[in-house]
């Protein structure tokens, strides 16, 4: 083996004084410490080639694993995503259900509502069919209830007011930084569009719930691991669903990442009990989980089993499987390929009952400024100029517009230039839902969610896919005014 430090030759250099002596004792010494330089050098060469190939090892192993990523992606929306030969995407697969990181973007950005109810109608007239055959919730946001006379709600079984944000003691929030009203809980407390859409949805026999949020992970934690603060959460959320003669409570707690057990146990304490005092209070009350659509697959916040058996229904939250934070162009909420709505739905179907499963589907796409006019074109730029459009803003964009179908995902996106820009966008339609709202009731799903209420502007067309896979053919049809 070849020591990085070359062997001791011996010299007739002088040595130290106090080897030196009578009688023939200076060679004897002279060599003696020589062997003893000799051996000090071996176990330092030993040592360092040691450390060598250790370092060697290990950066063979980083670059494995990098190589490994760069193929199969860890699921996080700022990761490359690559596209891979049929023969791989049941090994990609497995290692998504290991990494995927699933933020929900969408659930924290206002959209500008205003531009989905300018786009232009569809000569489509509204008609149900009878009687919902399956739960059909649409997601209320606060900010779109300036146009709730304008949403038909014919279509839907409930309703949840999204939404008010939780802090860490179990209390709502109800004011900011500066003590002045949050928006969400002025149009809940105050806002008479609010009263009076309650009291719409009441003569038309549909349920409406409050959605309870959290999103702040410090905030998770300090609630779900203290018996007081989820003690004071139940009796905000149950004296909040009793002041306005509410039906249930949905609950969105994102803990993005892996959680400890006792975080986990935490929040299924916290539901178990909210679920008891809520049956106690109010037998029909409702109560639904807002899951990330890999909690089935990961260790997440969300233990499904539990919270199967102590909750009304579970929300699966189909969507954002890429966000404006991709590196790449993607389908928001593809159904099929490696990282897709059917595979993660298998482990759902292992250990929840079908019928408490609502899969909630997207109303929205992203539009990406790209190098290239290809699905999965690079992103340029910051997320900042990645943009939100509204089903009824691209429905109304595409109109004279080329419209390509992504066979792997079993989804739509189109192509095209602003100001010399390229620009990709995908996004949901007819097609694609109709394919989704099918696995539904093949499945025998409890039904599905819309995020969000009004995202399709004045059109009528996704509110009429709706009727046609829900709702009952037997029954008179009632036509929209």
């Amino acid at each position: 083996m070849n020591l990085p430090f070359p062997k001791v030759q011996q010299t007739d250099s002088p040595i130290p004084i106090s080897f030196q002596g009578p009688n023939g004792e200076e060679q004897e010494n002279k060599i003696s410490f020589l062997k003893k330089i000799v051996e000090v050098e071996v176990g330092i060469n030993i040592v360092i080639g040691a450390v060598i190939i250790f370092l060697v090892v290990l950066i063979l192993a980083w670059k494995n694993e990098a190589k490994i990523q760069s193929k199969a992606g860890t699921g996080n929306s700022d990761q490359v995503r690559v596209v891979e030969p049929a023969s791989l995407v049941e090994q990609r697969v497995v290692i998504a259900k290991e990494g995927f990181q699933p933020p929900i973007y969408i659930n924290e950005q206002t959209v500008d509502i205003e531009r989905a109810f300018s786009a232009p109608s569809d000569g489509i007239t509204l008609t149900v069919h009878g009687p919902l055959k399956k739960e059909v919730m649409g997601f209320l946001p606060y900010w779109v209830l300036d146009k709730i006379e304008d949403i038909d709600i014919k279509v839907l079984s409930s309703v949840s007011f999204f939404g008010l944000e939780v802090d860490g003691a179990g209390n709502i929030i109800k004011t900011d930084a500066e003590g002045k009203v949050t928006t969400p809980w002025f149009y809940f407390q105050n806002g008479p569009r609010f009263e009076k859409f309650i009291q719409k949805a009441k003569n038309d026999r549909i349920k409406v719930y409050l959605t309870l949020k959290c999103f702040n992970q410090d905030n998770i934690v300090k609630l779900v691991t203290s018996p007081e603060a989820r003690s004071k959460f139940i009796e905000n959320a149950l004296y909040l669903m009793n002041s306005k003669s509410l039906d249930g409570i949905n609950l969105d707690f994102e803990y993005i990442g892996t959680p400890s057990k006792n975080v986990i146990d935490g929040f299924s304490l916290l539901v178990i009990d909210l679920n008891k005092e809520m049956k106690r209070q109010y037998p029909q009350a409702q109560l639904t989980i807002d899951t990330f659509i890999d909690a089935a697959s990961n260790a997440r916040i969300h233990d499904i089993p539990v919270l199967a058996q102590h909750a009304d229904s579970l929300i699966i939250m189909g969507y954002d499987f890429s966000t404006p934070n991709s590196q790449q162009a993607g389908p928001v909420a593809p159904m099929e390929g490696g990282y897709s709505i059917f595979n993660f739905m298998s482990a759902y179907l292992e250990k929840a009952p079908a019928e408490k499963l609502i899969l909630a589907v997207p109303y929205y796409g992203y539009d990406w400024p790209v190098t290239s006019a290809s699905k999965n074109g690079v992103v340029l730029g910051s997320t900042a100029d990645v943009r939100i459009r509204t089903y009824a803003e691209i429905a109304g964009a595409t109109a004279n517009s080329q419209i390509n179908w992504d066979e792997n995902s079993q989804t739509p996106w189109f192509s095209y230039s602003d100001s010399g820009q390229t620009r990709v966008a995908h996004f949901e339609n007819t097609r694609s839902l109709g394919i989704k709202y099918d696995f539904v009731n093949d499945k025998a799903l409890g039904g599905v969610a819309i995020w969000a209420l009004g995202f399709d502007g004045l059109r009528n067309d996704l509110a009429q896919l709706l009727s046609d896979k829900f709702s009952g053919s037997s029954a008179t049809p009632v036509a929209s005014e």
